[in-house]
C-alpha cells in the first residue's frame, strides 16, 4: 500500500499522468468487434490503415463477418482526431449482390451495418477527414476477396 502511494506521488509530482489521455480512452473503447457486433470477428486479409496521401495515418479499417448470420460487417475506426466530428465513412460491396455505406461527420466511427455475403467475395474501404475536411486518410481493399465464406 505504501509502495503504491509513493509511486503515485511520484509521478504526480514529476507531472505524469497514470491514466490515459480522454482521447486515447474513448477510441481505444471501439474495437472492431464492439462496433459490428455479438458474433462478428475479423476476417483474414481484413485489416487496414487509413492513411493521406503522405503516409500519416488517420485510422483503421476492418472487414467483420459472422459465420453464424453469414454476414460481413465494416468498421473505420478513428485514431486521429477523435472525439470531433469529421467526415468519416465506411463501405462494403458483395460481388453479385449488395453495398452498403454510411458516411456522416462522426467523432469516432463509422460502420457499414450488416450485408449478407456468405460464400461470396467482398471488397471494402474506409476513410477519414481532418476537421477542416482538406486531408483526408483511406484504407481497405479495392480487389475481390474473402470469397470463401
Amino acid at each position: 500500500m505504501l509502495l503504491r502511494t509513493v509511486i503515485a506521488a511520484s509521478l504526480v509530482a514529476a507531472g505524469i499522468a497514470a491514466t490515459p489521455s480522454a482521447a486515447y480512452a474513448a477510441s481505444a473503447a471501439y474495437s472492431p468487434e464492439r462496433v459490428c457486433g455479438k458474433g462478428f470477428h475479423r476476417v483474414e486479409d481484413g485489416h487496414r490503415a487509413m492513411r493521406t496521401s503522405r503516409g500519416a495515418v488517420f485510422g483503421h479499417v476492418y472487414l467483420m463477418y459472422s459465420k453464424r448470420s453469414g454476414k460481413n460487417c465494416v468498421a473505420a475506426i478513428k485514431t486521429r482526431y477523435t472525439g470531433t466530428r469529421t467526415l468519416t465513412g465506411a463501405s462494403i460491396e458483395v460481388r453479385g449482390g449488395g453495398r452498403s455505406e454510411d458516411q456522416q461527420r462522426y467523432r469516432y466511427y463509422a460502420e457499414t451495418g450488416h450485408i449478407q455475403g456468405a460464400w461470396k467475395c467482398v471488397r471494402y474501404a474506409g476513410w477519414t477527414r481532418d476537421p477542416r475536411g482538406r486531408v483526408e486518410a483511406s484504407g481497405g481493399r479495392a480487389n475481390w476477396g474473402n470469397c470463401r465464406g
